[in-house]
């Protein structure tokens, strides 16, 4: 089944936590999916569920029972408040109902899946992310959510078509997260600059005058194979006009090796290879390792996720004083674009659920829980981390009056980025599809090529049809369409014209490293 990511990385996630997309002891294909849940064993199908807790705290085992997962288990305070939220449909109901919340890790849920659907156990409602919701769905384990989601017509560009598929809509968007640019002002007026870079030759000058005056990094993020650095490199190539796949009505294409993704590899490759702004062992980094450098004051900018920054802001961190959280820095198409993770609510068909409740509950507590005044019971706890899928959250605290401790600014900052993101896979084509959470999940989200590039010295121009064959391997036949490999390498001459003043270092623009 498909095991993209949610919100993020590789054995640990930016946040330092296990995620789905590196979960490849539990990989789980499309293909083996009734072969693969026929073995599970009866007491499998039961493990996961032994922590369920009822909105009383009791195991709920009555007339109305009303089971839902969630992932959101890493923040106690995050936790309790979408427990206690999800126990209010008690009574916003219009039928007796019991609901039961069982928190599960990213790291153990595609194991928990298979094992409930076998047993015929699985929760009624589950978060997870839209690519787990349509390969579901396309095997008759989920159901759509379209009439629900057609009820409002306020979505945000990319969570209008995230779950889109086959002519239905099969996760309900809710929420989205970004990855954000952090800002270290301590160092950057330490280098003679009062504010964060606001395009990409001015975070790379920048980036250099740290390094140069103050011997400290100029810019990290993840560098290893890692679900993050993956992420990284998806927005650097939207930034530059770039998509990993495209679609012409049915017909698919990968788009991994065009020159445009060769031009961004090769732009990231060169904090490390050209400009020298890069940690030494960035290679090795994952995103937590990336977090770390920042938070302990050894590096100017930072793309990672917003975990990071709450967490400093809690635990009363000195830099938390001196960062600024700012959009992505504008690229050479003019855009501000940001890597979105998130999750969406979807529900299991009756079939498969271990509690037989009306279809018409299981959507009625997707709504509920996705309603402003709902979502206003625990996005305190959530703040900002959980950022609106559509124009009316935008209304809730903390967007408005902010209760937390957390800057407006960088409140004010993330919501502002939610507005120009992409998320790989999905923005090129506007639609999801079946094959992709299996994809994202073999090529650690696309950090493969990068990984190899920086620590392994490949050719980039073979490290990038490498992972696109890798991935046109994983999509062949499941498109509905014969896809072919290739066998030709990319070349900058074909790069977009506005990527050419990097390839050729023209004017202010910093030349990229070009092997």
């Amino acid at each position: 089944m498909a095991q993209a990511d949610t919100s993020g990385e590789t054995d640990t996630d930016s946040y330092g936590r296990e995620s789905p997309a590196s979960d490849t002891d539990g990989e789980y294909s499309r293909r083996g999916f009734m072969e693969k849940a026929g073995t599970m064993s009866a007491a499998g199908a039961t493990a996961g569920l032994a922590g369920c807790i009822g909105g009383d705290g009791t195991q709920g085992t009555g007339e109305g029972d009303f089971l839902w997962w969630t992932m959101r288990g890493y923040i106690p305070e995050e936790t309790e408040a979408i427990q206690n939220a999800a126990e209010g449909f008690e009574d916003w109901a219009d039928e007796e109902v019991n609901v039961t919340t069982n928190v599960v890790t990213w790291d153990q849920v595609f194991e928990e899946w298979t094992a409930a659907i076998q047993g015929q156990n699985t929760p009624n409602v589950s978060e997870m992310a839209n690519e787990h919701a349509v390969d579901y769905g396309v095997s008759g384990v989920v159901q759509p959510n379209t009439e629900l989601f057609e009820q409002y017509d306020d979505w945000y560009e990319v969570p209008s078509y995230w779950g889109d598929y086959d002519g239905e809509v099969w996760g309900f968007p809710w929420f989205i997260e970004v990855r954000s640019f952090y800002s270290n002002m301590g160092l950057l007026e330490d280098a003679g600059h009062d504010s964060p870079p606001e395009t990409w030759e001015e975070l790379i000058e920048m980036a250099m005058d740290v390094e140069d005056e103050t011997g400290e990094t100029g810019f990290v993020s993840g560098g290893a194979q890692d679900t993050g650095t993956g992420q990284v490199v998806y927005g650097i190539t939207a930034q530059s006009g770039g998509d990993f796949f495209d679609r012409d009505g049915d017909e698919w294409s990968v788009e991994l090796d065009s020159p445009t993704s060769l031009f961004a590899h090769l732009w990231m490759a060169s904090f490390q290879e050209e400009w020298d702004i890069a940690p030494g062992g960035w290679a090795g980094m994952d995103s937590t390792d990336a977090e770390q450098l920042y938070r302990e004051g050894n590096a100017a900018f930072m793309i990672n996720s917003g975990d990071a920054a709450n967490e400093m802001i809690n635990e009363d961190e000195d830099v938390a004083d001196r960062t600024e959280l700012s959009l992505i820095p504008e690229g050479p198409m003019g855009t501000n674009t940001s890597f979105m993770g998130g999750s969406c609510l979807s529900a299991f068909e009756p079939e498969y659920a271990q509690h037989d409740v009306d279809d018409e509950i299981s959507m009625s507590f997707i709504e509920y829980m996705t309603l402003p005044e709902t979502m206003e019971e625990y996005l305190t706890e959530a703040t900002p981390n959980f950022l609106p899928v559509r124009d009316a959250q935008e209304e809730i605290p903390p967007f408005t009056d902010n209760p937390t401790n957390i800057p407006d600014e960088w409140i004010d900052s993330r919501l502002e980025q939610a507005e120009d993101v992409a998320r790989y896979g999905i923005t090129g084509p506007e639609q999801n599809a079946p094959f992709l959470g299996d994809v994202e999940g073999a090529t650690d989200a696309y950090s493969t090529a990068i990984s190899g590039i920086l620590g392994g010295g490949e050719d980039p121009r073979e490290a990038v049809v490498a992972q696109a064959n890798q991935v046109r391997e994983g999509v062949d036949g499941e498109a509905g369409q014969e896809i072919e490999q290739n066998t030709d390498l990319p070349d900058l001459d074909d790069a977009p014209d506005e990527l050419q003043p990097w390839i050729q270092g023209d004017g202010d623009t910093p030349q990229i490293w070009n092997p």
